[in-house]
């Protein structure tokens, strides 16, 4: 129970961990963001790179007074307000859709971890120096110092500065993101010292769902987006996962209650001449089923024990054989091992219950004579 517990939420962790990770855990937005309404729809980027689409309709102008707002949250560990649009990047003949996010480079670094994964060249981005990432790199054939093109959705073309190349460990993301200055993205999409999405990281990513409602009655007109809502798919397989190993759990315990208690069982036929000499010297019936009570309640604890030392053997063996393999890490939890032992402890018990019952009842004479 141990090591099945551990390992598959160790692996949950992990899915978890890459899917949200490096992203926001709640995305605010303004209720007429045209770029949100866009990569909702089934529109082709030619018509938005062509112009024939609203880039935005409103932006969040007053973000600075949202981000003061949730400074004050304790659940809060990352505020980024961003800037988030396509373009089309141009390089040594190809041609590229890709995201542009534009970011305090500060703020954004404790979502993202921008400086730890910066494969070549400085993290600052400042006026016309943006980070690409290494699939994008690799596709343009252009690496730190190189010069890129970018058409926006209202036909401007302005040429920037390669100033590094990350990888966030995400092939999609590497291949069509970019970043770059928020004031320098502000002017490149007209939007004046609006943004369009404020990008939070909170310290309990599944009480997300409850934050972002708290937040929608308490900030207004903005529209908040959160990361349980756009990964229904994911919790739903995670669910199913935890349904499962709880069900393996279950007949686990099922078969170690049933074979502790054949074990007892047998005892009580094999003692069956010693408890009816007992209690024909007055033992009662109570102290004959307290022995086998007693004898299930030791072999719960000892097992649970011993089970426990084998359970975080097996986890650090397992770890070990797989370092280099994998980048799951498996923990453990002294509560979850608590719980565990302390149920294996009760089914002990529990098994030894009919036996109990069986050689209180044994009749002193016929036991003698038969055992």
């Amino acid at each position: 129970m141990i090591f099945l517990g551990s390992l598959i939420t160790s692996l949950q962790e992990s899915l978890i961990d890459r899917t949200i990770g490096d992203s926001s855990h709640i995305t605010i937005r303004s209720e007429e963001d045209g770029v949100s309404r866009f990569f909702q729809e089934n529109n082709s980027d030619g018509m938005l790179l062509r112009g024939n689409y609203s880039n935005i309709e409103k932006s969040l102008s007053n973000w600075t007074l949202i981000i003061d707002q949730l400074q004050g949250d304790r659940r809060v560990t990352a505020i980024s307000p961003v800037i988030q649009s396509t373009a089309l990047i141009r390089s040594s003949g190809k041609n590229q859709t890709v995201q542009v996010k534009g970011i305090q480079r500060d703020q954004a670094d404790k979502i993202y971890e921008i400086t730890e994964r910066l494969i070549q060249g400085d993290p600052d981005v400042e006026g016309n120096s943006i980070l690409i990432g290494t699939q994008l790199s690799e596709n343009l054939g252009i690496g730190i110092g190189g010069v890129v093109s970018l058409l926006t959705p209202k036909g401007e073309t302005v040429r920037f500065l390669v100033g590094g190349v990350f990888d966030l460990k995400n092939e999609s993301i590497n291949e069509s993101l970019i970043f770059m200055d928020l004031k320098r993205a502000q002017k490149l999409f007209q939007l004046g010292s609006g943004i369009t999405a404020i990008e939070v990281q909170i310290t309990e990513p599944f009480q997300a769902d409850t934050i972002a409602e708290e937040w929608e009655s308490l900030l207004g007109e903005v529209k908040i987006d959160q990361w349980k809502a756009q990964n229904q798919q994911l919790l739903s397989a995670l669910a199913s996962q935890s349904s499962s190993s709880y069900t393996i759990q279950f007949f686990v315990i099922l078969a170690v209650t049933l074979g502790i208690s054949s074990v007892l069982a047998v005892s009580v036929i094999q003692k069956s001449k010693e408890i009816g000499i007992l209690k024909a010297m007055g033992a009662t019936k109570a102290s004959a089923s307290r022995v086998f009570l007693l004898q299930g309640l030791i072999l719960g604890v000892l097992g649970s024990v011993v089970g426990a030392a084998m359970g975080i053997l097996l986890l650090s063996v397992y770890q070990l054989f797989n370092q280099g393999n994998s980048s799951l890490v498996i923990n453990y939890e002294w509560s979850s091992i608590l719980i565990i032992g302390l149920i294996a402890t009760a089914a002990g018990t529990f098994a030894s219950v009919i036996p109990a019952r069986r050689s209180a009842n044994l009749n002193p004479m016929e036991a003698i004579k038969n055992g």
